[in-house]
């Protein structure tokens, strides 16, 4: 929630006694302590010869998994490059590196970083100002909002009313006994697989979906019922992701929904037309059944989770929230559920527009007609994976899907098995 201290020496992050993460940056930068850890490799041929570039998934014509990222961690970065926390705190480089491989027919762009540096919307005000700059238009580049203080210093602090799922938070009892259930799920080895589900088969979905509701309203609702893609494909895949659990079972599903509060603070903490480039997450949750969501229409679902959002992502919700953190000694994001919940994590990076990410002003040559979107996009974690979180990587040009996620490999197989059989 707060920005680490900053400090302009000795080099390196450090972490200050009280646990807290102090960022140490250099009074100037040079060729030996630069802004961004930069590396560049090419190869003089197609990426049709290279045994990893030729792999690189394509969008399918249905919902199927299609790739499995980390089989591309080696075109991704540098043999140097970090993944863990003492990389950075115990080495004079910067937070953010970039990481470019280049072929004849196909340029490869990774950006890495540690999460205590910046979200997926925070990813985005940086990409856009990248693209502006290098299209000469530094002047729309919105100016940078708490580089020297942290503005959400009191965010949490004045709640005018209850967070709404109160009564259902775990306390630290049930926090234990539910770390101590899952505690293999930590140790054993999570696989991550890239999921394609095309434009048509969402569109699908969620018309079916929003005419189970239509059918379920009253003469006294006045106001259509609304859902987006987004409520819908969540909808989906938790069916996919509880697949593996008796269909009838009473057992507490949570879903953790990541929810970014830029928009809801452009009142008071976050100004309108200025970018936070940092951490500003809460979550919205949903708390539900196996049983209610393999046996009841997959509108209720989706509208259960279009509910949390318009009930819980208020001003006032998300400061009662982060108040809940604060009361936390850890500082953790508070838990509502059980002991014995099956805990899935979403985190929908679709309003990042990744896919229209545009770098054609740095071909040389480059005119108004000249594209340089991704066709593809994939994220990759280190250190501690999170099972069952799935982030949605976006929507590319064509209005396919793309999402994926950290799982047990007997899930993802039985996963495969359902897709296969759905069109």
């Amino acid at each position: 929630m707060a920005l680490p201290g900053i400090s302009e020496s000795p080099p390196g992050d450090q972490v200050q006694k009280d646990g807290n993460l102090e960022y140490h940056i250099p009074e100037s930068v040079t060729a030996h302590r630069p802004a961004v850890a930069f590396s560049h490799i090419h190869y003089d041929a197609d990426s049709s010869s290279h045994p990893l570039a030729s792999q690189i998934p394509r969008a399918s014509n249905r919902p199927s998994i299609v790739g499995h990222p980390d089989d591309f961690l080696d075109l991704m970065r540098p043999a140097d490059s970090p993944t863990k926390l003492n990389d950075y705190l115990y080495s004079d480089r910067p937070q953010l590196g970039l990481h470019i491989v280049t072929f004849k027919d196909m340029t490869l762009v990774t950006l890495y970083w540690p999460h205590t540096l910046m979200d997926a919307m925070g990813k985005k005000a940086l990409l856009d100002a990248w693209c502006l700059m290098l299209e000469d238009r530094d002047d729309e580049v919105k100016p940078l909002h708490g580089t020297d203080v942290d503005p959400l210093t009191s965010l949490g602090t004045n709640p005018t009313e209850p967070h709404k799922l109160a009564a259902q938070q775990m306390g630290i009892f049930g926090l234990v006994g539910y770390g101590l259930g899952q505690a293999m799920d930590f140790i054993r080895k999570q696989e991550n697989r890239m999921v394609c589900v095309p434009t048509s088969f969402v569109a699908k979905l969620r018309e079916e979906a929003l005419a189970e509701l239509d059918l379920g309203q009253t003469a006294q609702q006045a106001s259509k019922p609304f859902l987006s893609e987004g409520d819908v494909l969540c909808a989906w895949w938790t069916r996919l992701a509880v697949s593996h659990l008796p269909p009838t079972s009473a057992q507490t599903v949570v879903l953790n929904n990541a929810y970014d509060v830029r928009k809801p603070l452009r009142q008071d903490l976050l100004p309108e037309g200025t970018s936070y480039i940092s951490n500003a997450v809460g979550f919205l949750n949903i708390v539900l059944s196996v049983k209610d969501i393999m046996e009841k229409p997959l509108s209720h679902v989706a509208s259960s989770i279009r509910s949390a959002i318009t009930e819980l992502g208020t001003r006032e919700q998300i400061e009662a929230f982060f108040a809940l953190i604060r009361q936390s000694s850890a500082k953790l994001p508070p838990f509502f559920g059980d002991r014995n919940m099956h805990l899935i994590t979403f985190s929908n990076w679709t309003k990042a527009n990744l896919f229209e990410v545009d770098f054609s002003a740095a071909i040389p040559g480059s005119s108004e007609t000249t594209s340089a979107k991704p066709r593809y996009v994939q994220n990759n974690q280190f250190g501690l994976t999170l099972p069952n979180g799935f982030p949605i990587i976006g929507k590319d040009r064509q209005g396919n899907y793309w999402l994926s996620g950290y799982m047990n490999k007997s899930h993802w197989a039985n996963i495969e098995n359902i897709l296969a059989k759905q069109r």
